[in-house]
């Protein structure tokens, strides 16, 4: 069969037709290049529209502070480190337990400023802002001071709800704020129902509470260092109950006047 004869006009508008096609594509292309290639300003023009945290939290955090709760040891634990880009201001939030669970809660928050004319509000208040995401069914109101190896520690009681809804936790919370270096702790202790939490139970928690890495910071090396030296190890100040590292003593042996008794030299033991 001979080919169908196309007239000029209709080779035109297949030309034309092509011709769209092709820059439709380099149209397509250009964008998705420009997209890929834009400059960084322009990078960083989207990302400041999008709304970034106040707190970043750090991905597979060094723990600085220990807390160890054998009591607590069957309960869920957690350390993080929260970094706040604007200034570089620092949390590290020691945790044990579920807030809204049937067992007791502790936690404690290790604040650093960024800027040390930062300063810091009075404990309810500090806790109250630190509360405001639980169901808290009494509010927060003063509940003396609690000696510590910290020195005089502002305590406040509240209550927040558990699940099922018509269970409650009873709370002591703390705030201690310092100068040298300027930094706060902060946290709560809540039971596991309405029973009160016993003052001495947190103040053990707060004896516990050490320091594993100063990173560099001799102010706060030295205020931990002088905590330690008021440590009441938990309501027990005699070393022999205390849990201390052993280190190995040489005591002399007094050389016996019984004849026949050949006992002498040293005797290593463990305190």
């Amino acid at each position: 069969m001979p080919p169908v004869s196309r007239t000029v006009p209709e080779d035109i508008s297949a030309t034309i037709v092509r011709i769209l096609a092709y820059m439709g594509a380099l149209a397509i292309l250009a964008i998705a290049a420009a997209s890929f290639f834009q400059p960084p300003a322009v990078v960083a023009a989207v990302e400041a529209r999008v709304p970034q945290p106040e707190w970043i939290s750090v991905e597979r955090p060094h723990p600085a502070f220990e807390m160890v709760m054998p009591e607590l040891a069957a309960l869920d634990s957690g350390y993080a480190i929260l970094r706040r880009a604007a200034d570089g201001a620092r949390k590290d939030v020691i945790s044990y337990g579920q807030a809204a669970g049937d067992d007791p809660y502790v936690t404690v928050e290790i604040y650093r400023p960024g800027a040390e004319s930062e300063r810091f509000i009075d404990a309810p208040s500090e806790i109250a802002a630190r509360i405001t995401r639980f169901t808290v069914t009494d509010d927060v109101k003063p509940a003396g001071l609690l000696d510590s190896k910290f020195g005089a520690v502002p305590l406040v009681d509240f209550a927040i709800a558990a699940r099922p809804a018509h269970k409650l936790h009873r709370c002591l919370g703390f705030a201690k704020a310092f100068d040298q270096p300027v930094m706060q702790i902060a946290g709560w202790y809540c039971s596991a129902g309405e029973e009160v939490v016993d003052r001495a139970t947190l103040a053990c928690a707060l004896d516990r509470l050490t320091m594993l890495s100063a990173g560099g910071d001799a102010k706060l090396a030295g205020l931990f260092a002088r905590a330690e030296i008021k440590r009441n190890f938990c309501g027990q100040r005699s070393p022999i109950l205390a849990a201390t590292p052993e280190r190995k003593v040489a005591v002399a042996i007094p050389r016996s006047v019984k004849p026949g008794a050949g006992l002498r030299g040293r005797l290593v033991t463990q305190h």
